[in-house]
């Protein structure tokens, strides 16, 4: 079977109600079942471009909106995560777009998980990946890893020294994978940062593409980190849409989001290979997509 080559549609922008810009991509196909896609926090609406292929052969049209802040979409400090479906309705009516299904990774699990709670009329299931943890709930606290804990306390404590810290991870670790290709062979925690082991060469250089555009993730990561170690202005564990928890078997996230899926009503967990990016994993990628497309057919 003929590769389908991916793709960076032009960026498309509105202007909402209040005045501010709102940008998206869209990805699969055009007239397919319309799902939104959430991207981790300081990144931005390409990353939805992983999933290009898998949009395409299960007719969905994916649309990646940049949040406020990343890309052209205009800052909105001061609001609660939950709140940023006031601008998804507007996009929704906008592209006369009814019931949706949502999936992000990350602060973008997050949101989905704020999508799926503020928008149920329109939302017909959910899935949040590696989802972005309430540090402020005891129960988090409790459950998550020493290394979780040391994260977000930098996350609340001094967030203007994380955006130089990651830009230094990501440079030194994609230099290191490319001196050293390590898709076979006995695993390394070096696997657990960057494209997994197994990855499609397009994938791999279209994800680190995404990941080391550091001027894109710096001017929109302080407001991501302001939203996630914040009130998140919505109740994560009564959630009524169906909701499908995807999570890195490595990734310090993990132990809470099992907690959310035993919690929400409709609700279920699932692990992938490796770490907190691992999501491009081919196989991951098609669990994922063969889940949000059994929404439409419940």
């Amino acid at each position: 079977m003929q590769t389908i080559p991916l793709i960076d549609p032009p960026v498309q922008s509105m202007t909402l109600a209040d005045g501010r810009t709102l940008s998206w991509q869209e990805f699969g196909k055009p007239d397919g079942r319309p799902v939104l896609y959430f991207h981790g926090g300081g990144s931005f609406c390409l990353e939805a471009g992983l999933f290009h292929r898998e949009a395409l052969q299960r007719n969905i049209r994916l649309i990646a909106t940049n949040r406020p802040g990343a890309g052209d979409s205009s800052p909105c400090p001061g609001r609660p995560v939950a709140d940023y479906s006031d601008d998804l309705r507007e996009l929704l009516d906008h592209l006369e777009i009814g019931k949706v299904a949502c999936l992000g990774e990350s602060n973008g699990g997050m949101v989905t998980m704020a999508i799926a709670a503020t928008m149920t009329d329109r939302v017909v299931g959910g899935v949040p990946i590696n989802p972005t943890v309430p540090w402020f709930d005891p129960v988090a606290r409790t459950v998550s890893s020493s290394l979780a804990r040391w994260g977000y306390r930098a996350m609340k404590y001094v967030p203007w020294a994380l955006p130089a810290l990651a830009e230094k991870s990501l440079d030194r670790n994609y230099r290191l994978k490319s001196r050293n290709d390590r898709s076979a062979g006995r695993f390394n925690r070096q696997d657990l940062l960057g494209p997994p082991p197994g990855v499609e060469p397009d994938v791999g250089e279209l994800q680190w593409r995404v990941m080391l555009q550091h001027s894109e993730r710096r001017k929109a990561l302080l407001h991501e980190l302001k939203w996630a170690t914040s009130d998140w202005g919505f109740d994560y564990y009564a959630i009524p849409v169906p909701l499908d928890f995807y999570c890195g078997v490595f990734d310090s996230q993990a132990p809470f989001a099992l907690v959310l899926a035993d919690q929400n009503p409709d609700a279920r967990f699932h692990y992938f290979k490796y770490g907190h990016t691992a999501f491009s994993h081919p196989d991951a990628r098609r669990r994922i997509f063969d889940t949000i497309a059994r929404y439409f057919e419940a």
